[in-house]
């Protein structure tokens, strides 16, 4: 029997398509949205779901109404949002307050009232910037202002992906703040690996090294290029984020256990250790180290405790290393699949 309908919008992404994935395996439904003119291949990539999943095509997210994709449904996850460097700094703004408002605004009217929306850990720190690593409380906000990024000329694809992260959070807990009755969960990670789910056919279908493509396995598989930019060692599995997505939704209440704004990350380790674990565990791979990450200086400190995933969600993390080895394992499968088709890979 069906624990209910979810809405999940962007779906096509690294993170819709594991939320789906979970979605399904617990016993939801979904409806899950993208642009119409990608509804063909989303149905064809989540046929693997029988009728488990339907797609609905959502183009105006700022200013669309859509009273048909929310009927019937039980709980929201929202995750979609531009991707960083693809729009202005107005566009990429105005979207992810906007777009997010609508959404949450029609699922309420329609009486919806579970909610767990995807923010980031940028929203409370700029530690990858700045090295303050310093511990995180929840309820820290990095200090920006549409103003600060539209009026920059200068502002690069990393200050707008911020601002669009820590200005749509702000407002969609003043909205919640004046929908007291809604039970909304934020989720602040960083960077997110692990393997590919079912219906995400992005990377296998371009060989082009791009978030675009790869989304944030980006930043992974520069692991393995030794000559091009350096990976992060900032990061949390993509199935806890997607798990603690779905697990918010029937959360405890805000009224026994307060805001839900839930940062989680695994631990961070120094880059050599990283190396040291693909290394060891896969040897064959030891030639194509990045020769940058090689050096990267270590003092990284962890600035998360995941005390509010475990008070809230009951939510323990993946061990760092399986993200990293399975985050590669999915990268080997991938370039295995490009080499069947004849791709070579670039980059942008």
């Amino acid at each position: 029997m069906s624990k209910g309908l979810v809405l999940v919008t962007g779906v096509s992404g690294y993170l819709g398509s594991h939320v789906v994935d979970i979605l399904v395996k617990e016993g939801y439904r979904v409806r899950g949205t993208v642009r119409s003119a990608k509804v063909a291949a989303n149905k064809e990539a989540f046929a693997v779901y029988d009728d488990a999943v339907e797609i609905y095509g959502m183009d105006d997210l700022i200013g669309g109404s859509y009273p048909d994709a929310f009927k019937g449904v039980s709980g929201i996850i929202h995750l979609a949002a531009p991707l960083a460097g693809r729009a202005s700094a107005q566009e990429a703004i105005d979207v992810a307050v906007d777009g997010s408002l609508n959404i949450f605004k029609q699922a309420e009217r329609a009486g919806i009232t579970k909610f767990s929306y995807i923010s980031s850990i940028v929203s409370q720190s700029t530690a990858f910037l700045s090295g303050d690593y310093t511990t995180l409380k929840d309820d820290q906000w990095v200090s920006i202002s549409k103003e600060d990024v539209i009026n920059n000329k200068d502002a690069s694809p990393v200050i707008i992906y911020v601002a669009e992260k820590v200005l749509s959070e702000r407002a969609v807990w003043e909205f919640v703040e004046k929908h007291p009755h809604i039970e909304m969960t934020t989720v602040n990670p960083p960077f997110f690996h692990g393997p590919f789910a079912p219906g995400y056919k992005s990377p296998y279908e371009s060989s082009v090294i791009s978030t675009a493509s790869m989304s944030t396995m980006v930043f992974l598989y520069y692991l393995l290029c030794p000559k091009n930019g350096a990976p992060t060692p900032y990061f949390v599995d993509i199935r806890d984020v997607a798990r603690a997505l779905v697990l918010a939704l029937d959360s405890p209440p805000t009224s026994k256990v307060g805001q839900k704004r839930i940062l989680i990350s695994s631990e961070w380790v120094q880059p050599s250790d990283i190396i040291a674990l693909v290394v060891k565990e896969r040897p064959a791979l030891k030639d194509r180290i990045n020769e940058e990450f090689k050096t990267a200086p270590g003092g990284i400190t962890p600035i998360v405790d995941n005390k509010r995933l475990k008070e809230v969600l009951g939510m323990e993390v993946t061990p760092w290393q399986k993200t990293v080895l399975d985050g590669v394992d999915a990268i080997l499968e991938m370039e295995k699949e490009w080499k069947k088709r004849g791709l070579t890979p670039t980059f942008p």
